[in-house]
């Protein structure tokens, strides 16, 4: 490949990377109950509302999950695989790119909350009572993961150690359930 197409190449994977993004959020923040009216939710709502509006009367939703931003956020990772795997000429089994697709998803929803975990921590050091927008979307966010640790690992000493739990929890997660079916997409991917 060229420079150019390598240029081409990195923002197709950027504008997919935002799209899957904002989808993923979209998601998230209704699943985990955040403030609608937070400035960084209704960024998020004002930006996936018109794809999202047209699909909401055909895909059936919960009063949690949101299925027509689930599907979006689905088939943009598809489409995303199954193009740079055109590009790169590797085998698009659609079985494979469909559980590569779910490990993707899987596995950006715990970087998501690691990083919200470890950023919430350390602002708790610096500002631990600060009405910032993005801070109080953090702890909407991790809060519903948070709340179970906490009634079992309440801070001692005035230590909290419940985000290090979390933390490590999220990564024993990508270990025991998300690589093993990036294995099996992977040799679906090699086989078909």
């Amino acid at each position: 490949m060229n420079h150019t197409s390598n240029a081409g190449l990195f923002l197709l994977q950027m504008v997919f990377s935002l799209l899957i993004l904002m989808a993923l959020l979209r998601f998230m923040f209704q699943l985990m109950r955040v403030d609608y009216y937070n400035p960084i939710s209704q960024m998020v709502t004002r930006f996936t509302d018109p794809v999202l509006r047209s699909l909401r009367g055909m895909i059936p939703s919960t009063s949690s999950v949101d299925g027509a931003s689930l599907l979006v956020l689905f088939l943009l990772q598809y489409a995303h695989l199954f193009i740079i795997s055109g590009i790169r000429g590797l085998n698009t089994n659609p079985l494979g790119l469909a559980i590569l697709s779910t490990t993707e998803i899987l596995s950006l929803v715990t970087s998501l909350l690691f990083w919200a975990i470890l950023i919430q921590a350390v602002m708790s050091w610096f500002q631990p009572h600060t009405q910032h927008p993005g801070v109080s979307l953090l702890q909407q966010l991790t809060d519903p993961l948070m709340r179970p640790i906490h009634r079992f690992v309440p801070p001692t000493s005035g230590v909290d150690f419940s985000p290090i739990i979390a933390m490590l929890g999220l990564k024993m997660v990508e270990f025991i359930l998300i690589a093993p079916l990036k294995d099996v997409a992977a040799m679906l991917l090699s086989t078909g």
